[in-house]
């Protein structure tokens, strides 16, 4: 069993490694892309991941099975407004921790047909309660119908 677990975690690092090495080349060669950093949600409680869950929504709907709004009183309280007619979201939504934890943006890149949205994650001190933290963009849909890879670095 001992060494099952080594295999199977060795076979993990060289495919992050291989998937590492993809997006560097890449970045290399691509162009930032537009976006605006989604704010005032939060991730439903109905929702738990036991590893990062990254993924493209392109509808309403499925986006709020994952998200709940959160106006708040700040000058900017207002949830970011997406129009699902010309828009998608990119999320990355990280397993609950009792740890405070910011997640943002760091850009978004363009390379033929990969989109790659970097983002980064702070950890901080341990907290009296758990939350899910997230990171989430809005981007503006193709004119085209090309398909698109997506890839996730975490920086």
């Amino acid at each position: 069993m001992n060494r099952l677990m080594h295999i199977v975690a060795l076979l993990a690092v060289i495919l992050l490694c291989a998937n590492c090495s993809t997006t560097r080349k890449l970045e290399a060669d691509a162009v930032p892309m537009g976006y605006t950093e989604l704010q005032n949600y939060y991730v439903s409680n109905t929702v738990s991941v036991k590893q990062p869950f990254r993924h493209v929504f392109t509808t309403e709907e499925e986006f709020s099975r994952y998200f709940g709004e959160a106006a708040t009183m700040s000058p900017n309280g207002q949830p970011t407004v997406v129009n699902w007619g010309t828009q998608y979201v990119l999320a990355v939504i990280n397993p609950s921790t009792d740890r405070a934890t910011r997640m943002y943006p760091v850009s978004v890149l363009q390379n033929g047909d990969a989109i790659i949205f970097n983002y980064k994650v702070e950890k901080g001190e341990k907290q009296s309660y758990t939350t899910t933290p997230y990171v989430a963009v809005v981007l503006d849909k193709p004119v085209s119908q090309q398909q698109y890879t997506f890839y996730y670095n975490e920086k």
